[in-house]
């Protein structure tokens, strides 16, 4: 009997049929043993997705009917496709399955080489153990990456430089690429990163790429590996068997051949080809750019992903993505001040758009946890509808609060307000209340209201300044302690008597004396009497000549000797004996420039200015910076601070004179002995800001008589010498 070629074909179908049956049987079966919800439905589209030809499908019923225990022992040791068949068994849900791994580094990755005895590993592992000396940069001991047309081993790294660069599919940019398997289409390695699938990590739960799988199967982010993971190998220089930092054939290397772990790791140091110091390297040598230690080379430039900007920032910070630190930044702000709601209040949202238009945002990063002033704006947002004074007096006085108030008046959240003024009358307030008698709070209460506080004089501003505000605490502190006096003799000021009079005025009579003056011209202490006045005993220090002389040349002259704003503040005290609390509120309205030269105005009539400090003045005033200051800086002021619309503290610039070798008021004395020697007393006077009646005292101080100066100008004006 004849039979076509046909039916040996359909018999051949059916035989093979019959056996991936038989195949799907068998290996349904072992499942069903470990989980019971299995169908053969579902082992069969593992099989054919994993084993698609017959003899891979072969091999896996094969070695899982002589070694069952593969589904659950987990290790290395089974061919690829039984690896591969329980990778997608546990990524389908089914359960009681253990994961296999690579021999060497435990990750469940595609076992595609054999190593040692029956072992298999992954490529990434495999690729390690070929080291060889890249014949293109030299290095000794790294993987091979390819082989150039010599046959000679070429690393990782030089075989990408070698590669041209390609327009990423992903985003669009010019870069070394890679062939992705799912599309064939290249892309660069921030894409390949962020293409990753993702699952939900089995530890913290939350959506992250891959990076290992626990014994059953459950997926373990980056971060949670690295927390999680234990060492297998000892650190060859403390011993522990900790996770190591680079191992002795890794592909990093050590230099010294030597298991590491990350603290007993030190990155290799070399010279920095900008500092010249030797430190470990941040950006490594190209054909074109030295090494570069990390504290010259700050940041990378990307563009960034979210505002698209050419500028500093991280490579990979946004899901593996570029991000400036401007957006970071911005980021922060936003979610640190976002209300329940999301949105940021309105009061809030200017101070927020300042902060966000600063130059330098990597700062607001640096400082973040130190950034005091912007987490008490985000406290007080919250607990409250509204933002004012009143809640920031309730807040103390500290540095941050002054910074967040002059922020607020500054972008006109608040109102502005004499602070310095403001600060004396709650201070005055609270020192009244710490007295026990009444009658001693009512007496001290006028006192302070109508003598201290009354009389304390604005600067040309219209505002209290930091020197007066000073001296009327002093005034009010002294009284207080006066009245304290008073009580521990067991007395009021209605029968003081002599004697406490006396013993109070014992020591520092001077500055002791003006409470009981006013007490007395009050009429609260009848029948007493009180010292007459010591009269001026002149000033106490003064520099030498030749070192006050020295200290202006320096100033005028050395440009390294200090900043424009110190050398300009610094000249005008050696010559003309200006309060830093004046010098710190001149603005660019007391600056007059005409063809005559630079005038400055002092007192009442505007001073002409000598070379060179008319271009040290007329450099003022300085750009801050830094922060919101200078943003919101107040272009009158010639000494701006670092507060939003204020100038410098007279303080602050007193620290920063001392260190130059500058005390204050000696130099001022030696000035106005100057002053008082060579000009006369009216005509300083004027020039200075200064009484009359002081600047003949300081005439007096010199031992200079000018009451003879109008009749001889008089005279040598109306009888010029005649030549001869």
């Amino acid at each position: 009997m004849l039979i076509c070629s046909c039916h040996e074909r359909r018999r051949a179908a059916e035989q093979l049929a019959t056996k991936r049956a038989d195949q799907l049987a068998i290996v349904t079966g072992l499942l069903l043993a470990r989980d019971p919800t299995v169908t053969p439905e579902s082992v069969g589209d593992l099989m054919a997705q994993v084993a698609p030809a017959p003899g891979a499908r072969a091999a896996l019923t094969r070695h899982l009917v002589a070694h069952p225990e593969a589904l659950t022992a987990g290790g290395s040791r089974m061919p690829k496709v039984v690896a591969e068949f329980i990778y997608a068994a546990i990524a389908a849900g089914i359960t009681g399955l253990t994961s296999p791994g690579c021999a060497l580094c435990g990750r469940p990755r595609t076992l595609v080489h054999t190593h040692g005895d029956s072992e298999r590993i992954c490529t990434t592992c495999y690729s390690r153990l070929l080291t060889a000396t890249c014949s293109s940069c030299g290095r000794d001991g790294h993987r091979i990456r390819s082989r150039d047309v010599d046959g000679q081993p070429v690393c990782p790294r030089c075989h990408d430089r070698a590669r041209p660069l390609e327009v990423c599919a992903g985003c669009q940019e010019l870069r070394g690429l890679k062939r992705s398997t799912r599309d064939g289409l290249g892309y660069c390695r921030s894409c390949i990163a962020r293409r990753a699938p993702t699952e939900p990590c089995s530890i913290c739960g939350r959506d992250r790429r891959v990076n290992a799988r626990t014994a059953t199967g459950g997926a373990v982010c980056t971060g949670c590996y690295d927390k999680t993971r234990t060492g297998t190998v000892a650190c060859d220089e403390c011993g522990q068997v900790v996770p190591l930092a680079a191992r002795a054939d890794g592909r990093i290397g050590t230099g010294t051949g030597k298991n590491l772990c990350a603290g007993c790791y030190r990155h290799p140091e070399r010279e920095c080809g900008i500092c010249g110091r030797t430190r470990r390297v941040a950006l490594r040598a190209t054909t074109v750019s030295p090494d570069i230690c990390a504290t010259c080379y700050q940041a990378p430039i990307v563009d960034c992903s979210v505002c698209g900007q050419h500028a500093l920032g991280r490579r990979a910070t946004r899901n593996g993505r570029p991000w400036c630190f401007g957006c970071q930044a911005t980021d922060r702000i936003d979610r640190l001040l976002a209300g329940p709601d999301g949105t940021i209040p309105i009061g809030v949202k200017e101070v927020r758009d300042v902060l966000v238009a600063t130059h330098r945002p990597r700062s607001i990063l640096n400082n973040w946890d130190r950034i005091e002033s912007l987490t008490l704006l985000a406290r007080l947002a919250r607990q409250h509808d509204e933002l004012s004074h009143e809640l920031l007096d309730a807040e103390g006085d500290r540095f941050s609060v002054g910074y967040l108030r002059a922020l607020l008046v500054a972008t006109g959240v608040l109102p502005d307000r004499d602070e310095q003024a403001t600060r004396l009358r709650r201070f005055a307030a609270a020192v009244i209340d710490e007295i026990a008698d009444p009658r001693h709070q009512q007496t001290l209460g006028r006192y302070v209201r109508w003598h201290v506080i009354a009389r304390a004089k604005p600067d040309r501003h219209g505002r209290l300044n930091a020197t007066i505000s000073d001296r009327c605490r002093q005034e009010i502190r002294t009284a207080q302690r006066f009245l304290d006096h008073l009580t521990r003799r067991g007395r009021t000021v209605d029968d003081c008597t002599q004697a406490d009079l006396d013993t109070w005025l014992s020591t520092r009579r001077a500055t002791r004396i003006r409470f009981p003056r006013w007490l007395l011209d009050h009429g609260h202490l009848p029948g007493l009497a009180l010292p007459d006045a010591v009269p001026a005993a002149g000033p106490r220090t003064q520099l030498d000549q030749d070192e006050h002389w020295a200290l202006v040349r320096r100033m005028l002259h050395d440009e390294d000797s200090a900043s424009i704003e110190d050398r300009a503040a610094a000249c005008l005290v050696l010559l003309y004996a200006q309060p830093l609390s004046k010098i710190v509120s001149l603005t660019t309205d007391d600056l007059t420039l005409d063809d005559d030269g630079t005038y400055l105005r002092l007192g009442a009539e505007p001073l002409l200015l000598p070379p060179p400090l008319d271009a040290l003045v007329t450099s003022l005033p300085i750009a801050k910076p830094f922060g919101a200051a200078s943003t919101l800086a107040d272009q009158r002021w010639l000494f701006p601070g670092k507060w939003a619309g204020h100038h410098q503290n007279p303080t602050s610039m007193m620290g920063r004179l001392n260190k130059l070798g500058i005390t204050t008021r000696t130099s001022r004395n030696s000035a106005m002995l100057h002053l008082a020697a060579t000009v006369p007393p009216a005509v300083f006077a004027s020039l200075i800001g200064i009484s009359t009646g002081a600047a003949t005292k300081w005439a007096g101080y010199a031992g200079s008589n000018w009451t003879t100066y109008a009749a001889n100008r008089t005279n040598a004006t109306a009888n010029p010498p005649q030549n001869q």
